[in-house]
C-alpha cells in the first residue's frame, strides 16, 4: 500500500490516514506530518483505506481528505470509513486548497467538521490535526479565553538573558511558545510579542514545559507554556480579535 508505514502498534488513537487517489498533495502532506512527529498513513484508493482502518497496527484517531474526494455520496463514503474503523468518533478533516462555498457546503454537510486549508504554516498544521484528533472542539478546554495557532518571532526576556522563541498558540490569558531551551516551571520572565498594534513586551510566568524525554508530548512542539501577568485591556482586547480572526480564516 502506498505510503504506509509498518513497525510498531500505537497505543492511542494518534494515527492520520491521509486518504487520497494517489495525488501529490497528499505526499507531501504525509511528509510534512511526519516531520511534525506524527504517524501518517497515506492510502490512495478506498480500499487501501479500508484496509489501514481495519489493520490492527495501527490505531486512527482522524483522516484526511482532499476538497474534491471522487465520491458521489460524501456522507455515505465517510459513514463507511468510521464503520470499517469500528470509531463511531473517527474525525475528519479536509487539506488542500480552499474550495469554493458549494464545495466547502457539501463537506460540511458530509460530517467533516476541521480544515486545513493551503497555505498552511507548520504551527497551525499542527493545531489544528490535534483539533481532528480529539474528536471536538476543545479549543477553550479548562481555558476561559479562545486560544488560536499563530506563527509569531518572539524574544524572551529572563534576567540578563534573551533568547528567541516562536508563537505557537495565543490567547488574551497567554501563550505556547516553541523554543529549543524553555524556561522553567514558575519562572517569570518577559516576553516581546508582534501584536497587531505593535510589538508589546508582557510579563509572563512558565505555567507548563515540553521538553525531549519521558514526559515529552508529542503532540506539541519543545517549548513551554506562560501565563500573562498583569497585560493590559488594550493587549488582552487584541489578542481576542486576533484568535477570532484566526478561526474565521480556518473555518468553513
Amino acid at each position: 500500500m502506498g505510503g504506509r508505514e509498518r513497525g510498531f502498534v500505537s497505543s492511542s488513537r494518534n494515527d492520520l490516514l491521509l486518504i487520497d487517489a494517489g495525488g501529490l498533495q497528499m505526499d507531501v502532506l504525509a511528509a510534512r506530518l511526519r516531520r511534525l512527529g506524527y504517524r501518517a498513513i497515506w492510502a490512495k484508493t478506498s480500499m487501501e483505506a479500508y484496509d489501514a482502518l481495519g489493520d490492527a497496527r495501527y490505531r486512527i484517531g482522524a483522516a484526511l481528505i482532499p476538497p474534491d474526494l471522487p465520491t458521489t455520496d460524501l456522507r455515505r463514503a465517510l459513514a463507511r470509513f468510521r464503520e470499517v474503523s469500528g470509531n463511531p468518533d473517527l474525525g475528519f478533516a479536509v487539506a488542500g486548497p480552499r474550495p469554493g462555498l458549494k464545495s466547502r457546503r457539501r463537506l460540511q454537510d458530509a460530517g467533516v467538521a476541521f480544515a486545513l486549508w493551503e497555505p498552511l504554516d507548520q504551527h497551525t498544521l499542527r493545531f489544528q490535526v490535534n483539533r481532528a484528533l480529539a474528536g471536538a472542539d476543545v479549543v477553550l478546554g479548562h481555558r476561559t479565553a479562545l486560544r488560536a495557532p499563530a506563527d509569531w518571532a518572539a524574544r524572551v526576556r529572563s534576567g540578563a538573558r534573551v533568547k528567541p522563541a516562536r508563537v505557537y498558540t495565543v490567547s488574551a490569558n497567554g501563550a505556547y511558545l516553541s523554543t529549543p531551551s524553555p524556561s522553567q516551571r514558575r519562572a517569570s520572565l518577559r516576553v516581546e510579542l508582534p501584536l497587531p498594534g505593535g510589538r508589546r513586551e508582557l510579563a509572563a510566568r512558565v505555567v507548563m514545559t515540553n521538553v525531549p524525554g519521558n514526559l515529552l508530548r508529542p503532540n506539541l512542539p519543545v517549548g513551554m507554556g506562560i501565563r500573562f501577568e498583569g497585560a493590559g485591556v488594550d493587549v488582552q482586547a487584541a489578542l481576542e480579535l486576533y484568535a477570532a480572526s484566526r478561526f474565521r480564516a480556518l473555518s468553513f
